[in-house]
């Protein structure tokens, strides 16, 4: 176990985390140090702090999360339990103390915990199925540590890179998708998964307690208007048990589909809902969410070039890992202003996408995988109807937009006799190959990373992020939707579209996806060639030994002249430099 003093202080790095409350125990007689620190989202009263214990003294639990199906569980339960609080961190106690393991599939919700048995001298920590809640440890010698965020486990571990996942993030555009994170020896426990420890011999076992396609029912006998209905009512479900809370609940929005679906059974629900979002004038998306926002109020944070680069240090310091993107420092504008109007939790929309196949390049594979000539001639005309042109070839590590942003030429040879973390032997389970290709995105390359991002700069402002599109009731049963219900002449996620034109405007509902944008292209160009070309041209940049220099200076001086089509590859290496500095470069706890 960890010394009292670095825990101690560990526990202050979380403060964001949980800024109402702090606790901790030691249990000396199993070497065994939890802390806590609590946002009061759900029973707000003290009774309810955590650790928790129970009454009998077996169990204690450090619990992340929120539980939606609690009540229902609570009332399963019933006297088998000597309740104490209101709350949904009990439940999860209640719940283990009486069924083990088997508890995990009755939950509904994202949670992240450890759970600590003192008879059987055991601690398990346990992470919901798609990783909504983070959970990370390293290992100093004899000892364990755990932790929501990476720079309390900095007070244990030296910060060396790993540059296996440096290479792979380069190469392939690959991050979050394994348990490997950009610090050697320090790793996440992967979704799904529950880890064991025997804590009188410190033996481990690992559990893969869910699997996605292990989950998926057999549509293949049911009408459109049935598939429609029922995935209504999963999605108004999701909605409603996601939006309940003790404290207030907004949403963060964009102008598409998935937000307007999200706006529309908010306000079903609340009648009224707080919608927050971002503006950047040159790509605003604000008509569009203005057109969503009926029965709302609207808070909007406009942002420009000098807000974005006084958020830049700070967000590569909360974040710390490389991540997307001038929208994810934007996001600290969205929940400041949460916070200021007392709203501590936010819902969004992400997932949709991934669950009812709205990317183009989902579509793309479906046309290229049509079983003959025929079958394909009439997919590829249904794109070209919606997109504009006809299908192309997809491209490995592609955006959105089917540009490509990455250029592994410029990795160094010694870089790359690292090993690559790929996504070999982390299939989907999925014969079918677009639904492959959305499990992956879904399991690994997309939302992951996304997750992580949400999590990080909405804690970093003491608010909850939830993502109720993600209830795994909804997501089995979208993946049981036959394919050409959901990728046909309407576009992607076409019956999502169905449902969404039942409470709003054709225009609305069958709009074109857009990708949402920043500036982010003009400004790697412009307003900071300065820093990028600083960076570019650094003895440390050059020491770190994982660009062909030249290279990437010639790259760079290409994007100057107007090759500028995608700007991803440049903001890796620039990312990657400013997370060196801050957390490679320092000087140790």
């Amino acid at each position: 176990m960890a010394n009292a003093p670095n825990a101690a202080l560990a526990l202050g790095d979380l403060l964001h985390r949980g800024p109402d409350v702090q606790g901790s125990v030691w249990r000396e007689e199993h070497r065994l140090y939890i802390a806590h620190a609590r946002l009061k989202i759900i029973d707000t009263s003290d009774g309810a702090n955590q650790p928790f214990i129970s009454l009998c003294g077996r169990w204690a639990i450090a619990y992340n999360g929120e539980i939606y199906n609690f009540r229902e569980l609570r009332e399963e339960i019933g006297d088998r339990w000597p309740w104490r609080t209101l709350g949904d961190t009990e439940v999860v106690m209640a719940a283990w103390s009486l069924w083990g393991k088997d508890c995990l599939v009755r939950l509904v919700g994202m949670f992240a915990f450890a759970i600590h048995d003192a008879v059987g001298h055991t601690l398990t920590l346990v992470r919901d199925r798609f990783g909504i809640k983070p959970l990370y440890r390293v290992t100093v010698g004899d000892r364990q540590v755990f932790a929501s965020e990476i720079p309390p486990l900095l007070r244990f571990h030296q910060a060396v890179a790993d540059e296996s996942t440096i290479r792979t993030y380069l190469e392939l555009g690959l991050y979050d998708h394994s348990s490997h994170t950009f610090f050697k020896g320090i790793s996440s426990i992967e979704p799904g998964t529950l880890t064991h420890i025997d804590l009188r011999s410190g033996g481990e076992m690992l559990h893969h307690w869910y699997l996605l396609a292990e989950h998926i029912p057999d549509l293949s006998g049911a009408s459109e208007k049935e598939l429609a209905d029922r995935a209504e009512e999963l999605i108004l479900q999701a909605v409603s048990s996601h939006l309940v809370a003790d404290v207030a609940v907004g949403l963060n929005v964009s102008g598409g589909v998935d937000s307007s679906m999200l706006v529309r059974a908010t306000v079903e629900t609340f009648g009224h809902a707080h919608l927050f979002t971002q503006n950047y004038d040159s790509y605003s998306e604000l008509p569009w969410v203005q057109k969503i926002a009926d029965g709302s109020t609207l808070h909007t944070a406009n942002l420009d070039f000098n807000a974005i680069s006084a958020l830049l240090g700070k967000t590569v310091q909360l974040q710390a890992e490389p991540f997307g993107g001038v929208l994810v420092c934007g996001y600290n504008a969205i929940y400041e202003a949460a916070r200021r109007e007392k709203v501590t939790v936010l819902l969004d929309g992400n997932g949709v996408d991934e669950i009812f196949l709205g990317y183009k390049r989902y579509q793309e594979i479906y046309v290229a995988t049509a079983p003959n000539p025929a079958i394909r001639e009439v997919r590829a005309r249904e794109f070209s109807e919606i997109w504009g042109h006809l299908p192309t070839d997809v491209l490995v590590g592609a955006s959105i937009d089917g540009t490509s942003g990455l250029r592994p030429e410029v990795i160094s040879a010694s870089l790359m006799s690292t090993e690559l973390y790929a996504l070999r032997n982390r299939s989907g389970g999925f014969d079918d190959p677009v639904r492959q290709a959305a499990a992956e995105d879904l399991l690994y390359a997309k939302i992951p990373r996304g997750l992580r991002f949400n999590d990080r700069v909405s804690m970093a402002h003491s608010c909850e992020l939830r993502v109720p599109f993600l209830d795994h009731r909804l997501v089995e049963f979208a993946y049981g939707i036959p394919t050409h219900l959901l990728l046909n002449h309407k576009g992607g996620k076409a019956l999502f579209r169905d449902i969404l034109a039942r409470r709003a405007p054709a225009s609305v509902a069958y709009a074109r996806k857009r990708s949402i944008q920043s500036p982010q292209r003009e400004w790697l160009a412009e307003g900071w060639r300065a820093m990028v070309e600083s960076i570019l041209t650094s003895e440390r940049f050059a020491a770190r030994g994982w660009f062909h220099i030249d290279k990437a200076r010639c790259l760079y001086a290409e994007y100057l002249s107007g090759k500028r089509d995608n700007s991803f590859f440049i903001w890796q290496w620039v990312n990657l430099e400013l997370w060196a500095r801050e957390y490679l470069d320092r000087e140790p706890f």
